[in-house]
């Protein structure tokens, strides 16, 4: 599973939380994190949670020392993209130039049979609109060579998120969707939303804020 999306968007949020789904389930889990143009809230900074729940994580080539923020890809990022006996979460930057890196990757991506998704929230500025969201994924699509196989609804205000802000997102992607043929697989929100999103959202995925810090909110 690829995520990408715009910068913002919540692309590592939704990986963390979907490899500790996986790891339930799939065995073998690994997050390969190939954001090296945001210095902030990317996979790595997660090891330590992902390490106690099973599941390996692959960034760059030095390891989680103070060497961690050098743009440079590990080369055992391939061997987990082309092993299919793994479940491979693949945590990629932002926009179509943080999705460059994955040209590197194209054969072992290919014979994976990788799926790419985007993470989309309708309340940052580069997506707030169907005809932004539509030429953000073509934008992708151009630079992977790869069709989009799902959209992911983390429309969000942070902690002050109310259960309308889920329900615009997921309104504005099915129009999306009507569009492109891209299906809508899943709205993220918070388990304290979820009864109240009951029969305004199909597929309901519920996270935990893994990321963000509660002293950023004060």
């Amino acid at each position: 599973m690829v995520l990408t999306g715009h910068y913002g968007s919540g692309k590592t949020e939704i990986a963390i939380n979907l490899a500790m789904m996986l790891s339930q389930t799939a065995g073998h889990v690994v997050v390969v994190d190939l954001d090296i143009a945001n210095p902030y809230f990317r996979s790595r900074e997660a090891y330590k949670r992902l390490s106690a729940a099973g599941i390996g994580l692959v960034s760059n080539a030095y390891g989680y020392d103070i060497t961690a923020d050098l743009p440079a890809l590990p080369a055992s990022a391939k061997t987990c993209i082309g092993d299919m006996g793994v479940k491979c979460v693949v945590d990629v930057g932002g926009n179509d130039s943080g999705a460059r890196v994955l040209r590197q990757y194209r054969n072992e991506l290919q014979n994976s049979n990788a799926a790419f998704f985007m993470v989309v929230n309708v309340f940052r500025p580069e997506t707030d609109s169907v005809a932004k969201i539509i030429k953000m994924i073509r934008s992708i699509e151009a630079e992977t060579g790869r069709p989009m196989a799902g959209l992911l609804n983390n429309s969000n205000m942070l902690r002050s998120t109310k259960p309308i802000h889920v329900i615009r997102g997921s309104r504005i992607l099915k129009s999306v969707s009507e569009r492109t043929g891209i299906p809508v697989v899943a709205d993220c929100t918070e388990e304290r939303h979820m009864d109240s999103l009951e029969g305004y959202c199909e597929e309901l995925m519920p996270i935990t804020l893994y990321m963000r810090p509660r002293w950023l909110d004060m």
